[in-house]
């Protein structure tokens, strides 16, 4: 297990040197130019090598290499999600300082740090959660095709149901963001069930795939 998430984390960061450089030049843009919204390119920028790795390795045949060691299909998938935790705290960890340093600089609050880091922490999981299951089950290839159907189909219904009750939600959602203990944890449990579900998912569909 720990050699798996040891092999992930060497490949992501040998086969991606130019996000690798991009991202912290991202960061130093939002700190420079006080653009806090401009910081969650990280955190997107990270969540997107774990699933550029998941390429490579369908390229190089490494679902069948890895067959050959002795780790079970549970091992393999648990790597994976274990990487994208571990970028996902890199990005937050990242947000934090950088907006622990605007925060300072200008005098600011410290529920804004907390809940861009926050913030950060779903992105970091979101789009793996819904892509690891996806290109496990189609393939990286269709799996790009998929994603971006079910995107279409999220970003299309979304906006309806919002708009449908946007009053009480409003209301809903101010009460929710301007209490920073209450969005703390509901951004956690957010976080954690996100990772469980797709996890368990992801885990279903590789043991019933034959490689």
């Amino acid at each position: 297990m720990k050699g798996l998430i040891f092999k992930e984390i060497l490949t992501i960061f040998k086969d991606n040197k130019f996000s690798i450089i991009v991202i912290p030049a991202f960061a130093l843009f939002g700190l420079f130019n006080d653009q806090n919204m401009f910081l969650m390119i990280v955190p997107v920028l990270m969540a997107m090598l774990p699933l550029g790795q998941m390429t490579y390795d369908e390229l190089c045949h490494w679902d069948r290499y890895v067959q050959c060691m002795p780790v079970d299909k549970k091992q393999i998938v648990s790597s994976k999600y274990a990487v994208v935790v571990v970028l996902s705290l890199i990005a937050a960890v990242v947000i934090g300082i950088v907006m622990g340093i605007m925060n300072y600089m200008k005098n600011g609050s410290l529920n804004e740090v907390i809940f861009m880091v926050l913030t950060s922490l779903l992105i970091g999981v979101s789009v793996p959660c819904i892509s690891i299951p996806i290109n496990l089950k189609f393939g990286t290839a269709k799996g790009r095709l998929v994603y971006m159907i079910i995107v279409g189909l999220i970003c299309g219904l979304v906006p309806v149901v919002l708009l449908s009750d946007s009053v009480k939600l409003s209301e809903k959602m101010a009460k929710l963001f301007s209490n920073t203990a209450v969005f703390g944890m509901a951004a956690l449990g957010l976080f954690f069930v996100m990772l469980f579900i797709s996890w368990l998912i992801s885990v279903r569909i590789y043991e019933k795939k034959e490689v």
